[in-house]
C-alpha cells in the first residue's frame, strides 16, 4: 500500500464511514460531502467500515436519506473517489472497491492531511 501513499497529494482527504445506511442519515451525509469536496477538486479516498457495507447493496433509495446516495454513490468510481472497505467474511466484494485491513489502513493514513468521520 506504501506506493499509492507516496502518489496521494498532501491536501487529500480520507472520509470514514462507519454508521449503517439503513439505519442513521450520517453515511448520506458523507457521501454529500465527499461528492462537494472532489466537485472542489480536493482529492478524496472513502473507507467503509463493516456497519457501512449495505452502502454497496443495490436498494440505495429504501436507505436514509436514500435520494442522496442514489444521486452521488454510483458517480464516484468516475469522479475518482477510491473506496476502500473493512473486509467482511459473510459480505461478497463489492466491484469497484478495495479490501483494506485495519493494518493496511494505518499504513495508508500517512497519505492524508485531513480525516472526517461519519
Amino acid at each position: 500500500m506504501s506506493s499509492n501513499t507516496e502518489k496521494t497529494p498532501s491536501n487529500a482527504t480520507l472520509v470514514f464511514i462507519k454508521s449503517d445506511p439503513r439505519e442513521s442519515p450520517r453515511p448520506a451525509e458523507a457521501v454529500r460531502v465527499t461528492a462537494g469536496l472532489v466537485g472542489g477538486e480536493i482529492p478524496v479516498s472513502l473507507y467503509l467500515f463493516r456497519e457501512a457495507l449495505p452502502l454497496f447493496e443495490d436498494n440505495l433509495e429504501d436507505m436514509e436519506d436514500g435520494e442522496i446516495l442514489t444521486k452521488f454513490w454510483n458517480q464516484f468510481p468516475e469522479m475518482g473517489v477510491e473506496i476502500f472497505y473493512e473486509p467482511d467474511p459473510d459480505v461478497p466484494p463489492p466491484a469497484g472497491a478495495h479490501p483494506m485491513s485495519p493494518e493496511e489502513l494505518s499504513e495508508y493514513l500517512e497519505g492524508f492531511s485531513q480525516f472526517l468521520f461519519f
